[in-house]
């Protein structure tokens, strides 16, 4: 396991055995032993003056994985934020929660199922000093961004973990492992529990599966539990819902060939909430926060959700099931309601909804959607903040008769089965269920469900928006 630590000596007092890390403005990094005998690995970033926020992500983790690939165990650095111009209006705090988010995230490898003769072949980097720190506020920064990786990284572990290892029971469980920490409590809802809330959308999509569907409740009373039917605005919680899918087969309408095998992660939204809850109430923040995780299996078998079948929500609203493979709206749905007993100050969606999210947006960001311009604003914002990009998509009511059913209420897809418009279709389904009167947004994150490889991190989940919600928590 990686070690950040700081030292208040420069680069060239620091002690015997470290690699030395040079950064230089050539695009080549080589290593070298000096005549004194010191090991210095020189890595090449481009210009200084060149280097945006962007930018300043991806050399730090393209240093992570250059160190790795040589099998270096221990490396000093220096840098010091003047040498960035472009980061210079950045506050001290971005900057070294940065550079402890970035060296974190991209150490991170999903070795669990590694046999350990694979794990000895090649030597972890285990230290990361930093060098001539001396400023306060930069070493509780460092802190920060590690705490924040760190349950970033957790929320990766879970994504990561095959379906038959993390059913939607499993899930819970980890769930109440994960955040035993102050302020939190965590409880589990069961069928039982589901069929007298009338939770017809979230029982619909796990009725395929053994796999007893559950929805996960996280609570964090930062700032004091409140009490009584009329909350204080600063008591009122700002909810975080997250899709939890611990495998979506497609149900009845199968996935094809080459989309299956990695939806084990299609509960990353739900993984990536349960992480920023972790990383909020770790670092003591004095907000009140509700994560809902409403999580089951789509299987198939002879008590499958069929296409054409009507189910009924919690809000009441029949739903004409057109498509199987749409069922992370139909969860969330349920979630949407049930979150309105909290009296929110504010909600926010996340999950893996669709596949247009990416034809939409490619790979490198999510899709916001929300009828309220200022949310929207503000998560744009701190998406580039915080390295968790999203991008808005409209929610406008021409859409809404594409989701109209002759039979029910609301279809899940469609009628047409148009390829136009999914990502924005998927929005305007959960747009019903918000409670209204509550600013709400929507995020797909399925183009940031895994990596690519200009991240620089390791394949897999990227835990993605955790750090927008920490950023979205303590500014709202």
């Amino acid at each position: 396991m990686l070690t950040l630590t700081t030292t208040h000596t420069p680069l060239s007092d620091a002690q015997p055995g470290l690699v030395r890390v040079v950064l230089t403005e050539s695009s080549t990094h080589r290593l070298v032993e000096t005549a004194a005998g010191v090991t210095e690995f020189y890595y090449g970033v481009g210009k200084f003056e060149e280097v945006t926020m962007r930018r300043f992500r991806i050399i730090l983790r393209g240093l992570i994985q250059a160190t790795k690939s040589h099998q270096i165990e221990r490396i000093a650095i220096e840098l010091p934020q003047s040498r960035f111009p472009k980061l210079a209006d950045q506050v001290t705090g971005w900057y070294y929660a940065t550079i402890a988010e970035n060296v974190l995230l991209a150490d991170y490898e999903y070795t669990r199922y590694k046999t350990k003769k694979q794990k000895r072949e090649k030597k972890d980097l285990k230290e990361f000093i930093l060098c001539g720190v001396t400023d306060r506020e930069a070493k509780a920064a460092l802190t920060r961004g590690s705490t924040v990786a760190t349950y970033m990284n957790a929320a990766r572990d879970l994504a990561n973990t095959p379906g038959n290892d993390l059913s939607p029971t499993d899930l819970g469980n980890e769930t109440k492992k994960l955040l035993k920490l102050k302020n939190v409590t965590v409880s589990v809802l069961g069928e039982k529990e589901l069929r007298k809330l009338k939770m017809g959308a979230l029982l619909a999509v796990g009725q395929g599966t053994k796999s007893e569907t559950r929805l996960i409740i996280a609570e964090y009373w930062g700032a004091g539990k409140p009490s009584g039917k009329h909350i204080p605005e600063e008591k009122r919680p700002i909810v975080l819902i997250g899709k939890g899918i611990t495998f979506d087969s497609g149900g009845l309408n199968v996935k094809p060939t080459g989309s299956m095998h990695h939806m084990h992660l299609d509960m990353a939204g739900g993984a990536a909430v349960i992480g920023a809850l972790g990383a909020m109430a770790a670092l003591g923040l004095k907000k009140n926060v509700v994560v809902l995780v409403p999580t089951a299996e789509n299987a198939i078998s002879d008590d499958s959700m069929r296409a054409g079948d009507i189910i009924t929500a919690m809000n009441g609203t029949t739903i004409e099931v057109l498509h199987t493979d749409a069922e992370g709206r139909l969860v969330l749905a349920d979630a949407l309601t049930y979150s309105a007993r909290y009296q929110p100050r504010a909600i926010i969606d996340v999950a893996t909804l669709t596949g247009a999210a990416l034809v939409a947006l490619g790979e490198y960001a999510s899709a916001v959607m929300t009828t309220d311009l200022t949310l929207q604003t503000i998560l744009t914002k701190l998406g580039e903040q915080s390295g968790d990009y999203t991008w808005p998509l409209p929610l406008w009511d021409e859409y809404k008769q594409n989701l109209k059913s002759n039979r029910a209420d609301i279809a899940n897809i469609t009628q047409s089965f148009s390829k136009w418009g999914g990502c924005i279709e998927g929005g305007i389904f959960l747009a019903h269920f918000a409670p209204k009167d509550v600013p709400w947004a929507h995020l797909d994150i399925a183009p940031r469900m895994e990596s690519v490889g200009a991240d620089k991190l390791a394949k897999g989940a990227t835990g993605e928006p955790a750090r927008l919600l920490v950023h979205f928590v303590e500014s709202y």
